[in-house]
């Protein structure tokens, strides 16, 4: 039996560490797909795998309505029939709701535009579909951390659902990392409310070349390819299109600790979170699990299990 999340309800100085998962886990996934590649293999990750089951996604910052089209479409395809919700636009933090980012979320169609005032009403949304749940679950965040902080706050109650939440984000003692700069102040009340497992920078920042994506990827399979579509329109917009750009694996390794914590190397630290997102080691800090590295040797064959659809 894995290592993983406790089976005890989460809570402020509760400890994720140590504790046992269930062969199968349950997964929520809250995302902003549509911007780098990364979070469509995550959520083929979920999909797929044979030791998880994806239960739910939502979806984080910005164009909140386009992200829950493409991880519908995604989720759809590889046969998942869960809810797919839109959750918060506006970072806690206060700034200026981000730009359009010119990616793979031109893949999706034009769609109406949502309100960043309806934000509150789709995050409690969001608690209705987790509370329909039918078994604890996992959180897994691998955007901004706005939806699961907004849903702490407003639905405590939530924690007796969740039997622990794993974030991607993070990197020690230096810049800040994309996650935790897009809203530092929902970095925090997570940190602070749920002590959860951070797969940082340091433990999930390894890639596969295109030409072993494409090798790997069978474009008879419908999810297989509407991730290609995505793919094909993300390296179109990087700075040389023509070039082996590698498909990057931060959210997907992330989402396979849950299976795997034997290939990294979880530690329990204590960090603060400051104003503009840097995560610093601290004895007064708030406790979490951070993975230092990672053991790629372990994790390559499951990322390349996943774009096979070869469980």
């Amino acid at each position: 039996m894995a290592l993983g999340c406790d089976d005890s309800a989460g809570g402020k100085g509760h400890s994720a560490r140590a504790a046992n998962w269930a062969p199968m886990v349950n997964v929520w996934i809250d995302t902003d797909i549509g911007d780098d590649i990364d979070d469509a293999v995550a959520l083929l990750a979920a999909a797929r795998h044979p030791e998880m089951e994806l239960v739910g996604v939502s979806t984080v910052y910005g164009d909140v309505g386009t992200r829950a089209w493409l991880a519908r479409e995604q989720v759809t395809r590889a046969g998942a029939n869960i809810p797919v919700l839109p959750g918060a636009m506006r970072p806690l933090t206060g700034r200026d709701l981000p730009a359009a980012r010119w990616s793979y979320n031109t893949v999706a169609p034009e769609l109406p535009q949502p309100s960043a005032d309806d934000d509150d009403r789709r995050v409690d949304a969001i608690a209705g579909a987790m509370g329909e749940v039918a078994a604890p679950f996992c959180l897994v965040t691998i955007g901004a951390m706005t939806n699961a902080a907004k849903l702490v706050t407003r639905h405590p109650g939530l924690r007796d659902l969740w039997r622990g939440v794993v974030c991607m984000a993070g990197r020690l003692e230096g810049d800040p990392e994309w996650n935790v700069y897009c809203d530092p102040l929902a970095a925090k009340i997570v940190c602070e409310e749920l002590a959860p497992r951070l797969i940082g920078l340091e433990a999930c920042s390894d890639r596969l070349p295109k030409r072993e994506v494409e090798q790997l990827v069978d474009p008879s399979d419908r999810a297989s390819a509407f991730f290609l579509e995505c793919y094909k329109a993300y390296r179109n917009v990087q700075e040389n299109p023509n070039d082996d750009a590698p498909l990057t694996l931060f959210d997907p390794i992330s989402v396979l600790s849950l299976v795997a914590p034997e290939a990294f190397n979880l530690q329990d630290v204590r960090v603060s979170v400051d104003a503009e997102g840097r995560l610093r080691l601290t004895d007064d800090g708030f406790p979490v699990t951070y993975a230092l590295s990672s053991d790629w040797s372990q994790t390559r064959p499951m990322i390349e299990a996943v774009l096979r659809n070869a469980f």
